[in-house]
């Protein structure tokens, strides 16, 4: 009776640890937080992603400067406008496949009302919207690419003349500044993290079993099986499941082979088996470990049945990217440790290992998900 009372304790300490989060990151009783699909709270054909590339492509236009503290302020500048220019891209085209899933719905929906004045209009709405969000997305892609280029040169043309300026060679200069520039990244990292931890309130978790409370109940349980836990939990959990860790290990491992391999690809709206997108990667890595997200990365978030704090996070956590303070999310990796996330970013960079701030602070969200 003391092993089932156990359990029974386990699984309400979770339940009263429910809830959902606020636009503003503050704990809420009501399902109306930042976890709300992209496709309810932000808009798929934003016009204004466009121009912040647009105006990305401006800074590439720089005349570089005469003295050392004009020029780091122009490597700055061009740095922060290529990581501006990704985040609207990404942001534009993960919009497209929200917009995408929400035609698939809509559409099903129309199919019930088959034969009723309110079918044609449901199915073409959501076709117009999938449509417009798509070219909006290969829109962006393209003027991406083409500031991406423009960037690049502007930072080499930058690096020559810091060379010059410094009287060193420009391989030499081009080492300096990355070993400063990484210097400089991982300092206001560390200080965004211990912001998160001072202003940042312990997360009011989504109404689910947290899946390590779950183990150890199952190890509590021990000889009275995973079916007597899933009973007590009110969840099904099968008989041959993985524990939680073996199932991460699994799904990080595949993620750090993929990431490896140059053959797969990253593509829009793509979910394998050799092209991803974001959250496609995602939900196939944690597939191999035998686990079903959702297809978005708002979705994905939503779902979560813990989100922790960016400095609590484990192997296997995912992290998510926000231009407008959680209602919605553009982009999602998953976190390897030491500071490292796997992730499918564009067609150039492709899928690879970078850096928890790759693209600076700014977007990252301060709660991660845990599965």
């Amino acid at each position: 009776m003391s092993i089932i009372k156990s359990v029974v304790v386990l699984t309400s300490a979770a339940l009263i640890a429910s809830g959902a989060l606020t636009a503003t990151g503050s704990p809420a009783s009501t399902p109306s937080g930042p976890a709300q699909q992209a496709a309810s709270t932000s808009t798929h054909t934003d016009p204004s992603l466009l121009s912040v590339i647009s105006k990305s492509l401006e800074t590439a236009r720089l005349t570089p400067a005469k003295n050392s503290g004009s020029l780091d302020r122009q490597l700055a500048a061009v740095q922060t406008a290529l990581q501006d220019a990704e985040a609207a891209t990404l942001e534009a085209t993960e919009n497209a496949v929200v917009a995408q899933e929400s035609a698939a719905q809509d559409q099903g929906t129309a199919a019930s009302l088959a034969g009723t004045s309110l079918a044609s209009l449901g199915q073409s709405q959501a076709q117009v919207e999938r449509h417009e969000a798509a070219d909006l997305a290969r829109k962006a892609q393209g003027l991406f690419s083409q500031a991406e280029d423009a960037l690049n040169t502007a930072h080499q043309n930058l690096v020559v003349t810091s060379a010059a300026l410094h009287k060193t060679t420009v391989e030499q200069e081009r080492v300096r500044l990355a070993k400063r520039s990484e210097t400089r990244e991982d300092a206001e990292l560390m200080a965004a993290l211990e912001n998160s931890e001072a202003n940042v309130p312990d997360p009011v978790n989504d109404p689910a079993v947290d899946p390590e409370m779950l183990e150890n109940a199952q190890s509590a349980l021990g000889a009275l099986g995973s079916a007597s836990v899933a009973s007590a939990a009110g969840i099904h959990v099968p008989a041959k499941k993985l524990t939680r860790t073996a199932r991460i290990n699994k799904s990080v491992k595949w993620a750090t082979k993929i990431a490896k391999n140059n053959k797969y690809k990253y593509r829009y709206g793509a979910t394998g088996p050799t092209y991803f997108d974001c959250s496609g990667y995602v939900g196939k890595a944690y597939a191999q470990g035998g686990k079903k997200l959702k297809r978005t990365s708002s979705s994905q978030y939503k779902a979560a049945p813990k989100k922790v704090k960016l400095s609590k996070m484990k192997k296997g956590d995912l992290v998510f990217w926000s231009s407008n303070r959680g209602r919605s999310f553009y982009h999602v990796a998953i976190y390897m440790g030491k500071g490292k996330i796997a992730h499918a970013r564009n067609p150039k960079a492709g899928i690879s290992v970078t850096k928890l701030n790759y693209a600076g602070t700014r977007n990252i969200y301060k709660y991660a998900g845990r599965y």
